[in-house]
């Protein structure tokens, strides 16, 4: 049975109540519907996949239940169903820093021994990593997003230029090359939002420093290596990055670089289709590399994505499973690539392709390092959201604006610390 497409943007309190989502008749004993909540299948991939699964696994249904485009209006309708202990959704897309949270409060189902540990090395380091909360795995990674370094070939060649290997070559040649307006050196994401801290956080490893270490509870954020971090990102803005940056997400970075008004451009994976579109004028002219590094520190992507988990109270889990093991194969995860651009988990898609721009975004991938593990992050996100902001906009010091984040992230964490068990 082809899958069904719901749109459920009404009140949760209607689709608790069955209102909203109800089928118009009760399903067979022997039937067995999922329920999951996605954004917007534009594509028509997941729904292709859907029904394919369904064909392969006659009884069992999937229904997609299409929810808002922002990722955190989805963590909110997740968790008031969760919160309510109704059984609302069988499934969960999951982000990467929602596991932590959702694992914690006992609403996903642990994975861990559902395959053995090689059937787990299948997927790549970084995305199996994010989908874990205490050593144990809570969902099968289905897409995965680094950040990385794009440039235009044509101006590196012209100027003798190789592509940078540190901030400190970022900086030289984004100045060589730049004549702002009309075309400035290196573009990123400023804004005060959840982009902004990965951004940071690839420049602070780079600096050979980190944020949260979420074994010990150590914060790092009044360290040198995080202020100067924190110093390069606030001196590029207005040199060799435009004044505007600190307003700019994903999109509007991506635009600037690719009508040609930038060299360099930090975003993920899904730049350079778009990029070498027919109409696009740096088509043919786009390279990527990862992110540069600092003497003593290390290149590094922030890792984002998505995985299927099983909700604690889904009443079919062996069905659910049947679905989520569908989703981890070679061929289904080619066709999302293909028609949705949603980048595999799995390592040997990465390994047989012959595709030089898949070979240079698996050297990257390879690199990803999740953002910090606590159930807490959401909380830890917005304080030093705000706190880098705040320095990028000349509102205070670098030095100043990291001390005031660490101090309110250790009363956040030490507020909410749990008792070794």
């Amino acid at each position: 049975m082809v899958s069904r497409i719901r749109l459920c943007l009404a009140a949760l309190a209607l689709l608790l109540a069955g209102s909203a989502c109800e089928r118009t008749s009760a399903p067979e004993p022997s039937h067995k519907v999922l329920r999951i909540l996605m954004t917007a299948d534009s594509t028509g991939a997941w729904s292709e996949a859907f029904a394919a699964f369904e064909q392969e696994n006659p009884g069992i249904q999937v229904d997609l239940i299409e929810g808002p485009a922002s990722t955190n209006s989805s963590e909110d309708l997740y968790v008031t169903a969760f919160l309510s202990g109704a059984q609302v959704y069988d499934l969960v897309l999951a982000d990467t820093v929602w596991i932590p949270k959702f694992a914690a409060a006992g609403w996903l189902e642990d994975l861990t021994d559902k395959w053995t540990p090689a059937e787990w090395g299948r997927f790549l380091p970084g995305a199996l990593e994010g989908s874990k909360y205490r050593g144990r795995i809570y969902r099968v990674p289905t897409q995965m997003d680094g950040g990385m370094l794009y440039y235009r070939r044509d101006l590196l060649a012209q100027a003798g230029e190789m592509p940078p290997r540190t901030f400190d070559d970022l900086d030289r040649i984004a100045r060589k090359l730049q004549q702002p307006p009309g075309l400035w050196g290196y573009v990123w994401q400023g804004k005060q939002y959840e982009g902004l801290v990965c951004n940071y956080l690839e420049v602070l490893r780079g600096y050979g420093g980190f944020w949260i270490d979420a074994e010990t509870g150590d914060i790092g954020l009044a360290e040198p290596a995080a202020r100067k971090a924190l110093e390069f990102m606030a001196g590029a803005v207005g040199t060799i990055s435009p004044p505007g940056v600190t307003t700019y997400s994903e999109e509007e970075s991506r635009q600037l670089f690719q009508t040609g008004h930038a060299v360099f451009l930090r975003n993920w994976p899904y730049v350079y289709p778009m990029s070498q579109m027919p109409e696009s004028p740096v088509r043919g002219q786009v390279g990527a590399v990862p992110m540069p590094a600092q003497p003593g520190g290390e290149s590094s992507a922030t890792l984002g994505g998505w995985g299927l988990g099983i909700a604690k109270n889904c009443p079919h889990k062996d069905a659910a499973w049947k679905l989520l093991q569908y989703f981890a194969q070679v061929p289904v995860a080619e066709k999302l690539y293909r028609k949705a651009g949603v980048n595999p988990t799995l390592e040997s898609f990465y390994q047989k392709s012959s595709d030089p721009m898949v070979g240079e975004l698996y050297q990257i991938l390879r690199h990803t390092v999740p953002r910090p593990l606590v159930p807490q992050y959401a909380q830890a996100s917005d304080i030093l959201q705000r706190y880098l902001s705040a320095a990028l906009t000349g509102q205070t010091s670098a030095e100043k604006a990291l001390a005031g984040a660490a101090r309110e992230t250790r009363l956040l964490l030490r507020r909410n610390a749990r008792p070794s068990p």
